[in-house]
């Protein structure tokens, strides 16, 4: 059973989606270690309010915890988190450890007896800083936290690194070839922003100035977020102006409040709305395709249909915390408390995987133009063996009609002494016989068209050759609106086969062809008709004729190419076969 050319994009869309699904997930497996560190929870607060005012208050703070009884071989490791300010920890009321300020992230080994006892963690908190984190763990745990992290970096650096030079070879050889496709350098730019985003994050926080670090984050996030949109953008022919707004402006309120946060803090208070703009982006970005979609913009032809599919993965990818976070209903619940936190997150998945779209659509518009420089090759060198035969046509026919010409004079004696003697029977025969000779001289003009003209030229001048009778309707004005590319590919690929019909007629059998090509309203009529002499294999998913020679891989694309152009001028094709006979007919709707 065959599988219908759409369902079998619809599977092979499905597959590469899954794969894209599974590989992902199998990569962020890497990055979550196989057990979680012990987080230790305050059970005493001194010189502050209860854990809920902890974040607004500033003063000295005291934190108590109780170690849990000893569990393991391991020496266990305490993990401290967001401390910015210097602390001292003490353990049963001795002093245990001094902890520098502003590291906000350290590790401290525990000494031998340290099951159950009381930990103590002293600081002057600062306005605004937020509540130190405990966890508690040992080596195995703390080498699995390194794997994981640094596979969390390294992963998406390299990812993103690997679009940035398939785009940026995509531009350069685009460049070569004098096309220079501009709008590819965008999703180059957004690729290596984001390998610089992950790999910066590589380095220790205070490696550089921390306004040049934030600065340097936040642009090339802004970038990943921009990049698509206008990738697309410049690919709409009608809705480029109504798209602007919504690509341009919530890109240019995002590069200036979320980038340049860390330089101007006073942007900080809004950069963590900025995203929200960006929902109208998508909003508009999906009506928008749609509609350029149905115009045939070949862009969105190739791009809409793995819309919903990223959409899909973007699900997937919005899942994967689960792991983390516990169950699918904390996560949602999580988001409907606060979807602002969620919004960079979430656009992050979405315009990561629209920057790997559009660098599909990139690679398959490459594709596409290199199959179109091909078929043009191809075309050119018909038309360039096509133009020899009709020369040759030519100078046939001229040899022949200049011999004639000379020899006229004697013929009209002939002709003038048979018809003195009463020689009638003698005349009427040496009549036929000139009359077969004139008849022999291929035609020159069958149609005003050029390339019409050229192909039957050169079609009817071999059927003539094989012995074939032909009749004709040829009734064309001298131009038509369709590429004389396409003209001629219909016109060659029909009388082609009926020719290789002919072909295989008996010794001693009649032979013969009709062509008919005229203007009916607003369509281009051609049909093509001729004797056959063995059975047709039919296909009736596809409506086209299986081709019955040996060598099927280099054969039967001409009447699929047929098909194709019939089917882009709102037509189809009709095909017939009677006893002894084949028939094949289109009517191509003329464009505006």
């Amino acid at each position: 059973m065959r599988i219908g050319k759409r369902w079998a994009s619809c599977l092979a869309m499905g597959l590469f989606l899954l794969c894209a699904a599974g590989l992902v997930w199998l990569l962020a497996m890497e990055t979550v270690p196989n057990q979680e560190p012990v987080r230790l929870t305050p059970e005493a607060v001194s010189g502050a309010p209860e854990l809920e005012g902890l974040y607004l208050y500033a003063g000295p703070l005291e934190l108590e915890y109780t170690l849990p009884a000893q569990a393991g071989k391991l020496r266990p490791i305490l993990e401290i988190r967001q401390l910015f300010a210097a602390a001292e920890l003490r353990l049963d009321g001795a002093p245990f450890q001094q902890l520098p300020a502003g590291l906000g992230r350290l590790y401290v080994t525990l000494p031998g007896e340290w099951a159950g006892k009381t930990l103590t963690l002293i600081m002057d908190k600062g306005e605004e800083d937020p509540e130190p984190s405990l966890y508690f763990l040992d080596s195995v745990l703390l080498n699995e936290q390194a794997r994981a992290d640094t596979s969390l970096r390294a992963f998406p650096a390299a990812v993103f690194g690997a679009v940035f030079l398939l785009t940026l070879g995509l531009f350069l050889y685009g460049w070569l070839e004098g096309t220079r496709p501009w709008p590819v350098l965008l999703l180059c730019a957004a690729a290596l922003g984001q390998t610089a985003y992950f790999y910066l994050q590589n380095f220790s926080l205070f490696s550089l100035p921390p306004a040049l670090y934030g600065l340097a984050l936040y642009q090339s996030r802004a970038l990943l977020f921009a990049a698509p949109a206008l990738y697309l953008m410049l690919g709409m022919k009608k809705r480029r102006k109504v798209f602007a707004p919504f690509a341009v402006l919530p890109a240019l309120v995002y590069w200036v409040v979320a980038g340049f946060q860390t330089v101007f803090p006073l942007f900080s208070n809004f950069a963590v709305h900025a995203g929200i703009m960006f929902c109208f982006t998508i909003a508009a970005l999906a009506v928008c395709s749609a509609l350029e979609y149905r115009d045939g913009n070949p862009v969105f032809r190739r791009f809409l249909p793995w819309l919903g599919g990223c959409a899909v993965v973007i699900v997937l990818l919005s899942m994967l915390p689960a792991g983390r976070a516990g169950s699918h209903a904390s996560i949602l619940r999580a988001f409907l408390d606060d979807p602002i936190l969620w919004i960079d997150t979430e656009l992050f998945y979405w315009n990561s995987l629209l920057l790997a779209l559009c660098f599909l659509e990139s690679a398959a518009a490459y594709i596409r133009r290199r199959s179109e420089q091909e078929t043009e090759l191809q075309v050119l060198s018909a038309r360039e063996s096509l133009t020899r035969e009709q020369l040759a046509t030519v100078l046939e026919s001229a040899a022949a009609l200049g011999e004639l010409r000379h020899e006229v004079k004697n013929h009209y004696l002939v002709l003038q002494n048979l018809s003195c003697a009463g020689e009638t029977e003698r005349l009427d025969a040496y009549l036929s016989e000139l009359a077969s000779d004139v008849s022999s001289i291929p035609a020159l003009t069958y149609a005003p068209h050029p390339a019409i003209n050229a192909v039957l030229t050169v079609m009817l001048a071999r059927a003539q050759k094989q012995g074939v009778e032909v009749e004709r309707r040829i009734d064309v004005p001298e131009t038509l609106p369709f590429p004389d590319t396409e003209l001629c590919m219909v016109l060659m690929n029909l009388l082609q086969n009926a020719l290789e019909a002919n072909a295989l007629a008996p010794e001693g059998v009649r032979k013969w062809l009709r062509v008919d090509l005229h203007i009916r309203g607003v369509h281009l009529y051609i049909g093509v008709e001729n004797s056959r002499f063995v059975p047709v294999d039919y296909d009736a998913e596809r409506d086209l004729c299986r081709t019955t020679k040996e060598d099927k891989s280099a054969h039967g694309y001409g009447l699929k190419a047929v098909q194709t152009i019939a089917r882009k001028y709102q037509s189809e094709l009709l095909l017939k076969f009677p006893d002894n006979a084949f028939s094949v007919a289109t009517a191509l709707q003329m464009p505006d």
